[in-house]
């Protein structure tokens, strides 16, 4: 008999308090009641939110390929843009930027010398070989003149002034090319020698700027002002060019940022551009931001944040849309990547949206 009421006792008092936790729960709000600054009624769409940054996560992969010889930055380091990240090994690029620096010099060289011509020297004595064959070719004038007036006067054969007259020719000849030469030297290089002196340059010149950007290759450096997320090279390591070739750094900037929220599929209808938002941390209600919505994509996607999460359908659809972020006064400043709820306010006054983890 005391057994039996021992029994009945115990089962009255566990049914007490599991009437007690009904009621304490059934009174307790829950997460789309939770923010006094909402009014009573007010009709609006609670979904999952993620901080991101707006220029994206910037990836660094390698360009050139060797071996790393070192590493300047880690893991969140604030780097600025055009700030040295890392080096790869360079011999043989800083060589053949010598090779192409002296090729351009030889080129240039050449384009001097072939647009001013021949030296003063050399020039000089062009001049005097030219005047020499000038006198040459008169006194060559002179001789066959007089042979002509021997022959009409009986003193000379015919060949004589045959002969005179050859060597007039020749003479004649000679001091044209002797005056030529000079006047070449004087001039400089014809045109189309010039001009294929001016092609060289050119070439070396573009020679020159691929060794170069061959060379800077082996200097990784940030792409833009932000902060390092994540650093995965090492000095030692060999990297390559190809596509399959690892992420070298990642970085972001953390003062251009928004917040990516997705809403479930059947309540995306109500999301409309320029709705106010509010960002609270989540299963407490404490609001740590606002914004509006700035964008909304035209079409669902599967859900990425939060698919991890037993509580949460992995498998459902979800429509993105993008809020401008004002941290509210006093509130810490949050990661890249932090996870909130968005409370959007809805213009129609029907039945409160929620979150998978309302359910």
């Amino acid at each position: 008999m005391n057994r039996r009421r021992l029994a009945v006792i115990g089962a009255l008092s566990a049914a007490t308090l599991i009437l007690l936790f009904l009621a304490i729960a059934w009174r307790q709000p829950g997460p789309a009641a939770r923010n006094s600054r909402v009014a009573a009624g007010e009709a609006r769409v609670v979904a999952q939110a993620q901080i991101v940054p707006i220029d994206g996560v910037i990836e660094v992969r390698p360009l050139a390929e060797g071996k790393v010889l070192r590493v300047f930055v880690h893991p969140g380091d604030r780097v600025a843009a055009d700030q040295l990240l890392a080096e790869i090994e360079s011999d043989i690029p800083s060589a053949t930027v010598r090779q192409r620096r002296a090729e351009l010099r030889g080129a240039g060289e050449h384009l001097h010398l072939t647009r001013e011509g021949v030296r003063l020297e050399e020039q000089a004595a062009l001049a005097a070989e030219a005047e020499a064959a000038r006198h040459e070719a008169e006194l060559a004038r002179d001789n066959s003149q007089r042979q002509h007036q021997l022959l009409a006067q009986g003193f000379v054969a015919d060949q004589a002034a045959i002969e005179a007259d050859d060597r007039l020719a020749a003479a004649e000849a000679r001091a044209r090319e002797a005056a030529m030469r000079a006047q070449a030297a004087a001039t400089g290089g014809r045109a189309a020698e010039v001009q294929a002196a001016k092609e060289e340059v050119t070439s070396a010149g573009a020679a020159l700027s691929q060794g170069e950007v061959l060379l800077s290759r082996t200097r990784i450096l940030a792409p833009i002002a932000g902060v390092v997320m994540a650093r995965n090279v090492n000095p030692g390591d060999i990297i390559g060019t190809n596509i399959t070739s690892p992420t070298l750094f990642r970085i972001v900037d953390p003062a251009r940022i928004e917040v990516r929220i997705e809403v479930e599929e059947l309540l995306a209808p109500r999301i409309e551009l320029g709705l106010p938002v509010q960002f609270v941390l989540p299963g407490t209600g404490t609001v740590v931001g606002r914004g509006k919505i700035t964008r909304i994509a035209p079409q669902v996607e599967k859900r990425t944040i939060g698919a991890d999460d037993a509580r949460i359908r992995a498998d459902s659809m979800v429509r993105p849309a993008w809020s401008e972020f004002t941290r509210e006064p006093g509130a810490e400043t949050l990661p890249v990547n932090y996870r909130l709820e968005a409370w959007v306010q809805v213009r129609d006054r029907g039945a409160l949206g929620s979150a998978p983890m309302d359910r």
